[in-house]
Order: C-alpha cells, then sequence, then structure tokens
C-alpha cells in the first residue's frame, strides 16, 4: 500500500513527528491525499512568532487541541519589536483580532486562560521564548497564571531551549518562592536564558540556584551579571555562557564570576559586558573559540598561566593592535574567522590588524576616521577569504556618494574574490540595522557576470546576545 492511501488518523499522526515546515512541505508535493492532510493542519501549526495580543488566535488554539499539540516553537515578543516577522496560522482562524472590543480587562483575561489552555496542549514543544520587559502587547499574568505555564512547561519533557525575558512577578520579594521551586521542573533544558533584574535580588537566589541544580545538561546560558552567589554551582555540559548588565555590580560580584570561570574550564563561548576586574582563569579556558570582552579581560591574557589555544570569533571594543596589544605567543588570532571592532582610527593599525589575522572571513569595524578608498581596498584585499565586511569605512572613503560607492564595489569585488556582502549606507526603517549589498555571482556563457542588490537586513526571532556579538546571523 502507497503510504498516502494510509487511512487519514494514521497519516496525521506520523506526520505530527515531522518537526521542519520545509520537509513537511516536500512531503506534501508528493501526492494529493498528502497535501490535504498537510495544508494546513501541520504546515501552519509548527512555529507560532508574534507580537500582537491576537485574542481569536489564542482562542482558537484552546479549541483545538489537535492542532495545538503540533507546535514545536512558541515566540511571544513585544509589539515594538520590528525585527520579528510574525509567523502564525491563519487558514483555519476565524479572525486572529480583536472584534468589537467592549471589556478590555476581560478579553484580556479570556486571551491569557485561553494561552493557558492551549499550552496546555503543546506535547511536542521544543522552543518557548517569552519577552514580557516592558509590558507592551506581551501577556499580562498574576503570579498565580505564571506560576501555572511554568507548571506546564515543566510537564514537556521535549523543550530543549526556555527564554524568560522580564521580571517574573511570582519571584518579587513579596511572593512565595518556595512556589516557585515546587512547579519548575526541566532537567532537559540544553539552552536557558534568563533577563531581568529580579534575578539579582537576594530572595531570588534559591530559585535561581533550584533552576541550574536540575539543568545538569545545560549548554548555554545566558544570565544577568547581578544574578551572582552562584559560583560554586558546576555545570558540566556548560559550553556558552553570555553575562549581561542591567543595574550595577561590584568587584566582588565579578570575583565570583571568576571562580564561575574557573569552574567551566570547558567553555567555547565567553561573552560578558562589563568584563572589567575578570581574568582569564588559571586554565586558561583552552577551548575557547568565541569571545566578547573589553581591554582588562584580555589584558589578563598576558600574565595567565595558560590562554585559548584558537580563538575564532572575537568582539572587542578597543583593539589597539599597535600599541601593546597581547603578544602573538599569548594568544593565538591566525585561526581568526570573525572580528568586530569598535573603531579603527590610523593606517597603521589596520595594517597590524591584516598581519594578525589573516584568515578573517567576516569583519566589522562599527566606525572609523577617513581613509582614502585604496587604503580600504589594499587592507581588505589582504584577507585573502573575506566573505563580508561591515562598519560605514567605505561610504566614509567615498563621502557617502552612491556613484562613486558603485565603482568602489566594483573595484573591490576585483580584488576580494569571495566577498559577497557589504553594508549600505541606508537603515531598514523598522528593523533598524544597515540594509545590505548582497554581491551576486553567476557564470553565463559569455563568462562570470557580477551584480550586486541592495536588501533588508534578515529578521531576528530570538532573544539572543552571542549571535548578536558573533554574527552568527548576518
Amino acid at each position: 500500500m502507497h503510504f498516502s492511501k494510509l487511512p487519514p488518523e494514521i497519516l496525521d499522526y506520523i506526520l505530527s513527528d515531522i518537526d521542519k515546515p520545509s520537509d513537511l512541505i516536500a512531503l506534501a508535493t508528493t501526492a494529493k491525499e498528502l497535501y490535504r492532510i498537510v495544508a494546513p493542519r501541520h504546515s501552519e501549526y509548527r512555529v507560532l512568532r508574534i507580537r500582537h495580543r491576537f485574542p481569536g488566535l489564542w482562542a482558537h488554539l484552546a479549541k483545538r487541541v489537535d492542532l495545538s499539540r503540533n507546535l514545536r516553537e512558541i515566540n511571544i515578543s513585544q509589539k515594538t519589536d520590528q525585527t520579528l516577522i510574525e509567523q502564525y496560522p491563519t487558514t483555519l482562524v476565524s479572525s486572529p483580532l480583536p472584534h468589537g472590543m467592549i471589556d478590555p480587562w476581560k478579553e484580556e483575561e479570556e486571551r491569557v486562560q485561553n494561552f493557558l489552555v492551549a499550552m496546555g496542549y503543546t506535547e511536542q514543544l521544543k522552543v518557548f521564548r517569552w519577552d514580557f520587559r516592558y509590558d507592551t502587547g506581551s501577556l499580562y499574568m498574576s503570579s498565580e497564571q505564571e506560576l501555572r505555564l511554568l507548571g506546564i512547561l515543566s510537564k514537556i519533557s521535549s523543550i530543549e531551549r526556555l527564554v524568560l525575558a522580564g521580571n517574573l512577578r511570582c519571584l518579587m520579594p513579596l511572593a512565595k518562592n518556595n512556589q516557585f521551586q515546587l512547579v519548575w521542573n526541566m532537567p532537559n533544558l540544553r539552552d536557558l536564558t534568563l533577563m531581568g533584574d529580579v534575578w539579582g535580588l537576594p530572595p531570588a537566589l534559591p530559585s535561581l540556584k533550584h533552576v541550574l541544580k536540575q539543568c545538569m545538561q545545560l549548554r548555554r546560558l545566558q544570565i544577568p551579571i547581578e544574578a551572582n552567589g552562584i559560583s560554586d554551582l558546576v555545570i558540566p555540559t556548560l559550553r556558552q555562557l553570555s553575562l549581561f548588565l542591567y543595574s550595577g555590580t561590584t568587584s566582588s560580584s565579578m570575583k565570583q564570576w571568576n571562580v564561575f570561570l574557573e569552574n567551566h574550564p570547558l567553555l567555547e563561548d565567553f561573552w560578558c559586558n562589563p568584563s572589567s576586574t575578570m581574568v582569564l582563569p588559571r586554565n586558561g579556558l583552552v577551548k575557547l573559540k568565541r569571545l566578547s570582552a573589553e581591554p582588562d579581560f584580555l589584558d589578563s591574557f598576558t600574565d595567565a598561566e595558560r590562554v585559548p589555544e584558537s580563538l575564532e570569533c572575537l568582539q572587542y571594543t578597543s583593539f589597539q593592535f599597535n600599541t601593546g596589544f597581547i603578544p602573538p605567543s599569548r594568544c593565538n588570532l591566525k585561526n581568526l574567522k570573525q572580528l568586530h571592532l569598535s573603531t579603527a582610527q590610523t593606517e597603521e593599525e589596520l595594517h597590524a590588524i591584516a598581519a594578525s589575522c589573516p584568515a578573517l572571513t567576516w569583519l566589522h569595524i562599527t566606525g572609523c576616521v577617513k581613509f582614502e578608498l585604496d587604503v580600504w581596498l589594499d587592507f581588505l584585499s589582504s584577507f585573502l577569504n573575506l566573505e563580508v565586511f561591515r562598519g560605514p569605512g567605505i561610504w566614509i572613503s567615498v563621502s557617502d556618494d552612491s556613484e562613486r560607492m558603485h565603482v568602489a564595489i566594483m573595484r573591490l569585488v576585483q580584488r576580494c574574490m569571495k566577498l559577497r556582502e557589504l553594508d549600505h549606507r541606508s537603515v531598514h526603517g523598522k528593523r533598524g540595522r544597515n540594509r545590505k549589498i548582497v554581491i551576486i555571482k553567476e557564470q553565463t556563457k559569455d563568462g562570470l557576470s557580477v551584480r550586486y542588490e541592495v536588501r533588508r537586513p534578515h529578521s531576528r526571532c530570538r532573544i539572543d546576545f552571542m549571535d548578536d556579538a558573533f554574527a552568527r546571523s548576518c
């Protein structure tokens, strides 16, 4: 019997185990019978990314357990987040927008209730992101409703990535934090982001420790610097750590993070802002591949017993290669692939960058003085594998003149054979980031054809400091 001839209920059950929408669409093109089941029952019910309230959508999901159970990713962002391209089911939904709003408070109460009911159906959920930092377009939930949500998430064994961006009411000083610890049970998490200064408050420390003690399979952690007091914890599988500042910190707090680093010698990614008074631990973090830190942290490489063996990505606020930077014998940058600098002030500094980091494929210089175009051409062409160059440097050299920039791009393409992307001078209004100049090379019967297009930046669908820092999504 052909696969598509199976009873619809069996096909529906089998298709529910396919995660990627692209795989579902590919399967749907093989037979009409499959298409009728895939679209929209499965194709529209894998990923949910929204920044509006959509009470009609949540009411629909609360009534359709057969559809809600297939969700793999839920991303609830702020209404003001223009970088998010919304994705939600429309075919079977009467309307995701409110109709005839009479009592906004009652509508919001029903929306949250429907949301919690729908969440109870998501038995295969892998990713849940909830951004409620400014209470703009997100969910307004009471402390009890937050605990109910966390209890629901704790029952979903498939969930691997969790982002909670905001101050949970159930962790506030007046809340009973032991209730939080009773409902939270997510030992299968691989990726955890906790944002909000509530995590840095002393009353929340027992709850924070409870969370991390459960996460013995955690590979990635993003957390406020103020959330110290966990230096005695060891997460054997942790490979990526991101620390970010909310209100302020002290040298004693940073020393606790130094101990935490010492306890995690196998870290591969470390992003810290600010990183003053932090030092490279004695074990040298020899497996470290991606680093974003301030001068003090890198200065500590000089006197360290051991240093990272081979960095691949580096973000640094003030990179003075030619004025006493770390000796090459103490920090090998020959394999560095990505470099993000805040500024470049002299031609000598450009020469030093080229000499220190010959293998770069991605370079971003946020600000710089005006160099002549030939200086940029000589500098960038020294990187034989350069694919992406970010920053306004070339635009500054041609005085923001579009005609001169066209000539500059053509000259640059001739000298940088692998170059595929530059920054445009204009900014995409909604997303607040530079448009991209994408270089397209095509082989024709007359030889190689080279052209370029100006495109808007990619959307971002997650709260991810490390990806921003190291430009993995660029």
